[in-house]
């Protein structure tokens, strides 16, 4: 099924192009469509999940069934984030979409978070929408095979585009889509948006209006603000260049890339604007805006940064001596073949796009080793201070990939046999000097060294267009196909036995791991909520909340939860913990369940995830001030505080709450029976966006205890529901839908073809 889908995605975009852009021959056609199967081709036909499961294992509960499946040591020491963020979030996302939901919410994690707004799980690109057809683990091999066809497609068709033979053409595809960057991130939202990026550079050389809002909008839904502001910079200079260079119907062509950037925003507003609403609520965004909040590398770092981009063996593979960790994972790398045709390039052909290009891998590279003084002038201008700028190593890769393809072109100059063999002599040099000097952890991609300079060799030696086509292919394929592992589909998320008493337990609750144990988002694929959790945007006041439930000295990365004695872990409705059995069990915990080393433990004092607290205490002091007063709490039964311009203590209730219906996609309906006039807490996070009706009739929805969910309900029986609908979502839709019948009608109106000149 996962072959079969990525083959109908991939020829129906190689089919529309061909008809409705750029004609090209069966046999490019035919590269493009297989280039993928020779990192994802195993997994696709055998439905396996190709990526890091390896991590999963390394952490119980899966610790223990390692040796069942076959797992070893993690591989790849930078596919934390791919194991703990997308493959939950794409299983998120995918029930949301089956409850018949959009994903506006989710509550498996941080208890509760906007999936809408957190953006990088990618709910409004179409790629999701298929992929979700899938098991989710499976889905990713998907996701990873239609990342490498949308870069080497988008590369091939801005090298046609620049007047590049088509041999020529698919040289630049292979270096982009098997850059090392684009390899690594390929299960990632920033890879996803990074990968689309030369199909936007070919849309602004088009001047294409359809184009260019098909690339921005495929960008955006992507799910990486960073990776789309990154991409329209380099966009942006492009357009620039290519203005000063043709001087033609100058004003034309800015009033068609303004008015597709301004459709492309109107299209994506219902993912553009809970994003905006977000993140002025998180603590990423305090962070990012603060001063330093980059320590700057020190030169030793700057160098061996340098280094990945023309040595691939050193990329994510910490370093032990010199001592400088695992650097930086943005690369330039694209392998030697096509960095000696790009310098060939360089010296040989002399044209204003070889210049452009040239200058954009030096400025690629040079941001992307985060040179302090080259950083602290970048962070000085707008909007760059809360940009990781070193990401712009993307587009190096790229523009080395388009060098190389006018190199191709090129070959019958002379100088590229010598060009080839002396880059062969100073790799070999660099290769032999590193040996000696510098001690890597073991990692994947032993075979690396020897293809860089083996291929080398071999296209130095009859370096030919086609020959120069497979030589790149094949010494792309060797250097990556490590990146990643496939592992058959029963090894993704196992059944794990402890967990299983979980499956009966009706009303809502939390389950965390003690200390390393079952960390985030992995709950998600076993269907439990973790107020734990590993994110993109953390809503601040929740963070602040951190030192009274799981203490900022267990933070590694993610909250780790050490002290099961802390009275708000019973308020965050945690009832379970997993842990494993020679760890003691503290007062208020009984012994579930004890299986395979792991023992499942109830808490016996855990608070109801709706309740009515004893006391309120009406307050309008800071988040922070709240929380040092809790820090005293010892049953939060007993009193809430409430964000109020009043100050004062009151009786609350009492009450008796009966749930009638719960929802993950963000939706309570319950019973009130209150004696009194009181506030009913909940244990949610309260991210902008909750509504809440008593009787039918909208109430406000208020803050408890720095970062939860309070509603007031009158004395008396009463229906209550809240839910989770933030008036971003539901405009944005409206703004998206009007926006894509708009373009809808004015393409079905005015049928034209391309702007761009169709030639074979």
């Amino acid at each position: 099924m996962s072959a079969l889908l990525y083959a109908a995605t991939a020829f129906a975009i190689l089919w529309l192009t061909h008809r409705h852009v750029r004609p090209m021959t069966r046999g490019a056609a035919l590269v493009l469509l297989v280039l993928p199967l020779a990192l994802t081709g195993v997994a696709l036909f055998t439905g396996g999940v190709y990526g890091p499961v390896d991590h999963l294992y390394q952490h119980d509960p899966l610790r223990v069934y390692a040796q069942k499946y076959g797992i070893g040591p993690a591989g790849n020491a930078s596919a934390t984030d791919i194991a703990s963020e997308f493959f939950p979030w794409r299983r998120a996302v995918q029930e949301s979409l089956r409850r018949g939901e959009f994903p506006a919410w989710t509550a498996y994690n941080m208890c509760g978070e906007p999936l809408v707004a957190e953006a990088q799980s990618a709910p409004f690109s179409p790629f999701t929408w298929l992929a979700v057809l899938l098991p989710a683990a499976q889905s990713m091999t998907y996701t990873a095979a239609i990342v490498l066809f949308l870069a080497a497609w988008g590369a091939f068709l801005l090298a046609r585009e620049l007047g590049r033979s088509e041999a020529a053409s698919l040289v630049a595809a292979i270096g982009w889509a098997f850059s090392a960057s684009i390899v690594v991130y390929t299960q990632t939202a920033m890879g996803f948006a990074a990968a689309l990026l030369p199909l936007l550079l070919a849309a602004v050389h088009r001047r294409s209006f359809a184009l260019l809002v098909l690339a921005l909008a495929l960008i955006t839904t992507a799910g990486h603000p960073e990776s789309l502001f990154l991409n329209v910079l380099v966009g942006a200079a492009y357009g620039v260049f290519e203005l000063v260079r043709r001087r033609e119907q100058t004003w034309r062509t800015i009033g068609i890339a303004a008015a597709a950037g301004a459709a492309a925003l109107l299209l994506c507003a219902v993912a553009l604007l809970p994003l905006l609403e977000a993140i002025l609520q998180s603590y990423e965004y305090q962070q990012k805006s603060g001063a330093g909040w980059i320590e700057p590398d020190s030169n030793a770092v700057v160098l061996g940064t340098l280094a990945t981009n023309f040595f691939p063996h050193l990329h994510v593979r910490p370093w032990i001596v010199p001592s400088l960790g695992l650097l930086p994972v943005e690369t330039a790398a694209v392998g030697s073949i096509v960095l000696a045709l790009a310098l060939f390039a360089v010296w040989r052909v002399r044209s204003a796009h070889t210049w452009f290009f040239a200058a954009l891998a030096v400025a690629g590279i040079a941001v992307g080793t985060r040179w302090p003084p080259l950083i602290d002038f970048l962070r000085s201008l707008p909007l760059m201070q809360i940009t990781l700028m070193e990401r712009l190593a993307f587009s190096a890769a790229l523009a080395l990939s388009i060098l190389a393809a006018f190199g191709v072109d090129a070959l019958p100059r002379r100088g590229v046999r010598p060009t080839m063999l002396a880059l062969l002599a100073l790799l070999g040099i660099g290769m032999f000097w590193l040996s000696r000097n510098v001690v890597l952890a073991p990692a994947y991609g032993q075979w690396r060294p020897a293809a860089e300079l083996l291929f080398l060799a071999l296209a130095a030696w009859r370096p030919r267009a086609g020959m120069l086509v497979a030589l790149v292919f094949a010494q792309r394929a060797v250097s990556e196909v490590e990146t990643f592992r496939t592992y058959p589909a029963r090894a993704a998320y196992p059944p794990v036995p402890v967990l299983e008493p979980l499956r009966g337990v009706r009303e809502p609750f939390r389950l965390v791991g003690r200390g390393s144990a079952l960390p985030p988002h992995m709950n998600t694929f076993y269907g439990v909520e973790d107020p734990r959790g590993y994110e993109a945007l953390t809503l601040a006041p929740f963070f602040a909340t951190e030192p009274l439930w799981c203490g900022r000295e267990a933070r590694v990365w993610f909250n780790r939860v050490e002290d099961l004695t802390r009275p708000f872990l019973s308020f965050l409705n945690v009832r379970f913990v997993l842990q494993r059995d020679e760890e003691s069990v503290p007062p208020g915990w009984r012994r579930v369940l004890s299986r395979d080393g792991l023992t499942l433990l109830e808490n016996e004092r855990v608070l109801e995830r709706v309740f009515v607290p004893a006391q309120v205490a009406m307050t309008d002091m800071t988040g922070q001030q709240i929380v040092e007063r809790m820090q005293d709490v010892k049953d939060f039964r007993g009193i809430a505080w409430i964000d109020s311009p009043r100050p004062g203590m009151r009786e609350n209730g009492p009450g008796r709450i009966t749930l009638r219906a719960y929802s993950r996609g963000g939706e309570y309906a319950f019973d009130a029976e209150m004696q009194r006039d009181g506030y009913v807490v909940i244990s949610d996070a309260a991210w902008k966006g909750w509504r809440a009706f008593v009787d039918g009739k909208r109430v406000n929805v208020d803050r408890a205890n720095a970062a939860f969910l309070a509603v007031h309900v009158p004395r008396g029986k009463h229906e209550v529901r809240v839910e989770y609908r933030p008036w971003t979502f539901v405009v944005g839709g409206w703004i998206s839908l009007g926006t894509l019948l708009m373009l809808a009608i004015r393409g079905g109106l005015k049928p034209r073809p391309a702007s761009g000149p169709r030639r074979a």
